[in-house]
């Protein structure tokens, strides 16, 4: 496993946790109005899972699974909201998530002719 690869692998899992803990929260933090962009926070969160994954598990090849199990994760937490009673489930919200994922997918090429460089160079 690469510095990169372990990096990636740490903030995926704390971001999978830091989001798993806001979504269910009753009161999740709101500094500075920043969480009143629901579905651009949801479009902005799985952007970044997407490419925390796609780095943290190289080996991983096929990037469909990758995307599916984000998007699974979406709907799994959007279920669980359903079930607190102080939360529901909004499918715009699975909606921004998989628009999150596929506009990593979008600039995939780029990021791996651009930025793999980039951090093989300097993180390894």
């Amino acid at each position: 496993m690469t510095k990169t690869q372990l990096i990636a692998r740490v903030a995926f899992i704390t971001c999978l946790a830091l989001i798993s803990w806001m979504a269910l929260s009753p009161n999740p933090p709101n500094p500075a109005g920043l969480f009143s962009l629901d579905k651009l926070n949801h479009l902005g969160a799985f952007f970044v899972l997407a490419v925390l994954l796609d780095y943290a598990w190289l080996d991983m090849t096929r990037f469909s699974l990758k995307c599916l199990s984000l998007i699974f994760f979406g709907l799994a937490i959007e279920y669980a909201q359903s079930q607190t009673g102080y939360r529901y489930f909004e499918w715009f919200d699975v909606l921004a998530d998989a628009l999150g994922v596929s506009a990593y997918w979008l600039i995939r090429r780029w990021c791996s002719r651009y930025v793999d460089p980039l951090l093989m160079r300097y993180i390894g």
